[in-house]
């Protein structure tokens, strides 16, 4: 790409995902261009220590056009979407190179869509925003972006000139409280909630021990790391806008405690200029609090029926459900010095995943234990690609194959009914790809074909359900203006061919019907922006970076969970919560990014601001006599959650001192308010949360670099100590209040 056109350019490998491009910002934030073409943003680890919060899925708080599924209450794990687009494949994560997404049962709640990770493992995170054949070879399918997270690295750990180090990350925080929940399920359903601890009183947090060692041959990591975090307590400020809340101010949030261990083992080998190998491994072990909308709720009385004490207030608490993940990938490159036609990349990873949790149905059991089962999903996958370079034109070409697997444990037998509680069947998914970038000077132009199948079959009914192939299409043209300035056009045609969880049938609340068949979404996406990066604006240290664009997504025979006329055979007292095709779910908006740097100050200003969302049915036209499209979803199903609010806005300002020892600043976020649909889950005993408020979150963050050796940390999340609810929540519940974290990083 030619120099005017690109803010920065980079190379990608398919197995370790985006390189990050070299040099400081004091944004954290890192625009880059793959060598592909694909815009992207890149979180730091300097960003994820200021931004930390006390959920894993806080990582993604500054990012404005990223939603996260029912944060507060998804067993400690990421299930991220990207402008409005989420879950079953529409947004894989990838760490190292291998896909992590689970599957998982949420009762009324529909599903998720989890990753499993300890942030405090992460180096940096690439987020890709819409569909595009560029970003993995693992794509297919990814209509709403890709996320690739790499785990530490020796660049973070070792310090600069030196061939080895260790490197200790300690982190502390207040306001949570390690519940004492009793064996007994009936007891756990009368559990009574405690004060907030005092200010002052540090009880959880993490630990990390890294070590590093790098040469001209071998670069390899051995990291350990371990977390504990205790219910957490709501906020105060602002309770009053909230209707008839559950959760008091100031008040303890069941369910919301998390503990994990993960280890990670990394090794890279270049044998020569030629040949470059690298291996990963990654295990985590958590033990983390959820639970089912049913039981959101608080009682009148104790266990045997009595009045509770005055001021005693009595909730469900469970205890907590396990996942471990075992994760392995392996890569090899091939990049003949001198031949500009063969940039070889072969990568193969295998995701194992166990999990016991609160997600099933009919188990053994009454009150959480009916919900307690034991499922495994395991999924590995398979690719080659090259990359050829000719005078203006750059191809990038392969395959892939992927594998999935969803079997129920021992505890997951049948009970009730024909079908055990989980999933049990296999899915595989190919592709063929190729895709070329045309340079011309301040011209460029890239093109795509994605050509991809997908075949599942279900071990319970032995039946097949095969997907022809499609081709997916995009294409992105961009003009340098000026050195500094780039505009671009974006469009695509994608398809998403149901998953595995979408294609088998269970005891679960939703599950797959063969006698309502469902086709693949088809994703038609337009984006035009532009883009400038000036340096030097109003004095010879100072730069500029802004970002515009408009985006239309428009996502046709769009699957969700829905409740659909019984089909023949049918037992008369069962529902057909199945899921189907909604006829449209279309999404506008407007991206925003501002990034000023100097030596007086830094600030950023980030917004995602919706102009349209639409979902459109006319299956439930017709059966409740109401309009075919709405902007909220229809009452029965998930497509509600995943609507994200109009308004996301994030700004970021802040000021180093002390030669840049010092760093200081605050953040602002704010999201408008949210109407999900009246009669929501109505019928069951779901508890979900109708109205949520606009709300706003401030945030300060410090740190000080005492030496090479030791790098200091505060932040407060929450100052004002805000109630709110988070926008993706199915039920209300509050987010954390005012919450002091501190920490260091020690390296030797």
């Amino acid at each position: 790409m030619g120099k005017r056109a690109l803010i920065l350019t980079l190379s990608t490998s398919v197995f370790t995902g985006s390189t990050l491009a070299e040099g400081k910002n004091d944004n954290e934030e890192i625009m880059v261009v793959s060598s592909t073409g694909t815009a992207e943003n890149t979180l730091s680890g300097s960003a994820l220590n200021r931004f930390r919060g006390i959920a894993n899925a806080d990582i993604f708080s500054s990012e404005t056009y990223i939603q996260s599924n029912n944060m507060r209450n998804e067993a400690g794990s990421i299930d991220p979407g990207i402008r409005g687009l989420q879950g079953e494949g529409r947004v894989p994560v990838f760490i190292d190179g291998s896909l992590q997404s689970t599957h998982t049962s949420r009762g009324y709640q529909g599903t998720s869509d989890r990753t499993y990770i300890d942030p405090d493992l992460i180096s940096n995170i690439t987020i890709s925003k819409g569909a595009s054949q560029n970003n993995n070879a693992f794509s297919s399918g990814a209509i709403g972006g890709v996320i690739n997270i790499k785990t530490l690295s020796t660049e973070d750990i070792i310090n600069p000139g030196n061939n080895y180090g260790l490197l200790l990350k300690l982190r502390t925080f207040n306001n949570n409280k390690k519940p004492d929940i009793p064996d007994d399920y009936a007891e756990q359903s009368y559990y009574r909630l405690t004060d907030k601890p005092r200010g002052y009183d540090f009880r959880n947090g993490s630990a990390t021990l890294a070590f590093g060692f790098r040469d001209d041959t071998v670069d390899t990591v051995l990291a350990y790391s371990k977390r504990s975090t205790g219910n957490y307590f709501s906020g105060k400020n602002g309770f009053n806008k909230f209707h008839d809340p559950l959760v008091f101010k100031n008040e303890e949030v069941v369910n919301t405690y998390f503990e994990s261990e993960s280890f990670i083992y990394k090794l890279a080998i270049n044998a020569n200029d030629d040949h470059h190998f690298n291996l990963a491994y990654r295990n985590h072990r958590q033990q983390a609090g959820e639970t089912l909308a049913a039981y959101w709720y608080k009682n009148a009385n104790d266990r045997d029926f009595e009045p509770l004490p005055a001021g005693v207030e009595s909730m469900p608490q469970w205890k907590p459900g396990s996942a471990i993940v075992n994760a392995y990938s392996a890569g090899y490159t091939y990049t003949p010095v001198d031949n500009r036609l063969i940039n070889l990349n072969l990568n193969y990873w295998i995701t194992d995943t166990n999990l016991k949790q609160y997600n099933g149905l009919w188990a053994l059991g009454t009150n959480a234990q009916q919900y307690l089962h034991a499922y495994s999903n395991n999924k590995n996958g398979i690719a080659i690609v090259n990359e050829s370079q000719f005078n203006m034109l750059t191809l990038r070409y392969g395959s892939s194959t992927q594998k999935e697997k969803l079997a129920p444990k021992s505890d997951g037998l049948t009970r009730f009914t024909a079908y055990p509680t989980s999933r049990h069947g296999e899915r595989r998914e190919n592709a063929l790809f190729v895709n070329g970038m045309i340079e011309s000077g301040p011209l460029q132009v890239n093109l795509g074909i994605n050509y991809h199948n997908s075949a599942a079959h279900d071990f319970q009914t032995h039946q097949s359900v095969k997907y022809q192939a499609k081709a997916d299409l995009s294409s992105e043209i961009s003009y340098a203006l000026t050195p500094d300035t780039t505009v671009f056009v974006k469009a695509a045609r994608n398809y998403r061919m149901p998953s595995l969880y979408e294609t088998t049938v269970s005891n679960e609340i939703f599950s797959y019907n063969p006698a309502d068949p469902i086709a693949p979404e088809v994703s038609l996406q337009k984006e035009v922006g532009v883009k400038i990066h000036h340096p030097a604006l109003l004095s010879a240290e100072d730069a500029l970076d802004l970002s515009l664009s408009w985006f239309n997504s428009t996502t046709n025979n769009f699957i969700s969970p829905g409740l659909k006329d019984k089909t023949a055979g049918m037992p008369a007292w069962q529902d057909n919560f199945t899921f189907m095709n909604y006829d449209q779910l279309d999404l506008s908006g407007i991206d925003f990014s501002l990034k000023y740097n100097s030596e007086l100050f830094y600030s950023a200003i980030s917004a995602t601001l919706y102009s349209k969302t639409a979902v459109c049915s006319n299956y439930y036209a017709q059966k409740y006599n109401t309009s075919n499209c709405n902007t909220m979803g229809f009452a029965w199903g998930l497509t509600p959650t995943r609507i994200p609010a109009k308004q996301n806005i994030s700004v970021n300002l802040g000021k180093k001192f002390r030669n840049e020892t010092v760093d200081a600043g605050i953040r602002y976020r704010y999201h408008s308010a949210k109407t999900n649909p009246a009669g929501w889950l109505e019928g069951t005993a779901a508890n979900p949360v109708i109205e949520i408020p606009s709300g706003y979150q401030i945030d300060l963050y410090g740190e000080y670099i005492l030496n090479k050796n030791a790098t200091f940390f505060a932040a407060v999340n929450n100052v004002t100590d805000r109630y709110d609810i988070q926008p993706g929540a199915v039920i209300s519940m509050p987010d954390p209040g005012r919450t002091v974290m501190l920490g260091v990083d020690l390296r030797f």
